[in-house]
This record gives C-alpha cells, structure tokens and sequence, in this order.
C-alpha cells in the first residue's frame, strides 16, 4: 500500500514493506561531489648576487667578483629558501657548508636567519662547493672568480677567510692551535702550528701585508723564495702578520684580535687567512 502526501512543496514516499517503514525521496540521490585536487606549490630557493635573483639550480656555478679590496671579499652573495605548502623549516636540519683545495670543509661564515618556513644567509663570495641542506632537502653550487682559476700562480690573492681558534676549536685545516696556560708553576705560551713536514710560517711587517695581498699570488711566492730557511719557522707564538707555504699553497695571514694580553697569553685568537 502506498499513501502520497504533500510536505513542504515536495512529494514523500511512505512505504510499508514487510511491516519496514522508509521515508526517501521519490527523486533520484544526487551524485557525490568529485574532492577538489590538492595544489602543491614548489619550494623557492633563489640566489641574489649585485642586485640580481635568480633561482638556485642544482650544481649551478656562480660566477663573482672575489677579488679583495682592503683585506675583504667585494663581493656578498644571498641565498633564499621558502618552503611552501606550509611546511616550516627544523633549525635542526639546517646545515650550509663549502668546501675548496686550501680550506677543506667548513661552515659557510655569514649572517643567517630562520623565520617560520623562510630561511636566509648572506655570505663573503669565497671559490669552492657549496652544499645547503634544510628539511632533508640538498641543493649544491659552486662559486667561482671572475679572475683565474684557484691553482694558477698569476691570480690575484682572491679569497678571504676569518677563523676563531680557541680550546674547543683548536684545529682548521693545516693550521693547529695551542691555547696559552699560564699558572704559579710556569706558562704555556699560545701558538700557532702548521704541517709538521711541509709547512713554514714567514713572520711579516704589517706593511709588508699590505703590500702583498694587493698583488698577485706568483708575486709573493717570489717573495717567499728569498726568504732564508732560518726565517722560516714550523710555529709562531707571537706576530700580527705572517705568510704560511706548505706545497703549493700559500696564505698570508692576520691575527684580527685575541683575548689576552698579547697573542702568545692567548686562549682565542681571530685570524683572517687570504689565498
């Protein structure tokens, strides 16, 4: 038996069926909505070098200025990252370092920042590999002089590079640090060692210095050359400036600060290396 009634401007259907009462419509269901596709914006890492962004591509090579004025790199470099698709940046798993023939790896030496999903750092241009890792995420370029190549005699002293060695920090690529020890028993004066085999240290006038890293890197191997064996040492303990030879690497050096009274009563000293 089926009974019609009129409610609410629509026709119901009341059926009894094997004493089951169902209330339906007598239309047809309306099909199920289709779920809208999920929009996946890409990640932006890009790179700014003298007023001009690009986006960073894998192994890319930079191509910047390296060359020194009055003891600084002239030219900075910016890299960017914004994670999209509201994905924030662990500082945990952030990691940028660079690595080249005179520094091995190292932490890139700049000023970086992390806010939410953006992360920024701007650094001196230094020749070498670079590898940024954010979120699991790894991007590698190069940076590259606008002169000649890192090996070659004739280039200009191109790159500039400024350690902090202290207890903790005692060693950085050839270059082994002894902080100072002083006590009623005696003292321990603060050094500086390079390679036990090949590397000799050259103690400098600050004028000298000055004159060096302005010319190229053949013009103070020359230099270097008409040194006498007995001048050059195995470690210093005390000198504002100095030139450091193992092989054919050659850097010319500045103690930029120290914590004590003078570099040999040290337990830090700041040291900007040119090569």
């Amino acid at each position: 038996m089926v009974k019609k009634f009129l409610n609410s401007g629509k026709i119901l259907c009341l059926m009894a069926v094997a004493g089951a009462l169902t209330l339906g419509s007598c239309k047809k269901d309306d099909p199920e909505p289709k779920p809208k596709p999920v929009s996946v914006v890409p990640d932006e890492f890009t790179i700014t070098l003298n007023g001009t962004t690009d986006s960073l591509k894998a192994d890319a090579t930079i191509k910047a200025n390296t060359l020194l004025k009055d003891g600084a790199n002239s030219d900075s470099i910016n890299v960017k990252v914004v994670l999209r698709n509201n994905v924030m940046i662990d500082p945990s798993t952030v990691l940028f370092t660079f690595s080249n023939d005179f520094l091995g790896k190292v932490d890139v030496a700049g000023v970086s920042s992390i806010k939410d999903s953006v992360f920024n750092v701007k650094f001196p241009a230094i020749e070498g590999n670079y590898v940024l890792e954010i979120n699991k995420i790894t991007k590698t370029f190069n940076v590259a002089g606008t002169e000649k190549a890192l090996s070659k005699g004739g280039r200009n002293l191109s790159n500039c590079y400024t350690i902090v060695f202290d207890s903790k920090n005692t060693k950085f690529g050839e270059f082994t640090f002894t902080p100072a020890q002083i006590s009623e028993d005696g003292a321990v004066y603060a050094k500086l060692s390079g390679d036990e085999k090949n590397g000799k240290f050259i103690v400098l006038k600050e004028e000298d210095y000055n004159n060096h890293i302005s010319k190229t890197k053949s013009n103070l191997s020359d230099t270097l050359e008409d040194v006498s064996a007995e001048d050059k040492k195995a470690k210093i303990t005390d000198a504002n400036c100095f030139a450091y030879q193992s092989g054919d690497k050659i850097y010319l050096a500045k103690v930029v600060s120290f914590d004590g009274k003078s570099f040999k009563e040290s337990t830090s000293i700041k040291v900007s290396l040119t090569y």
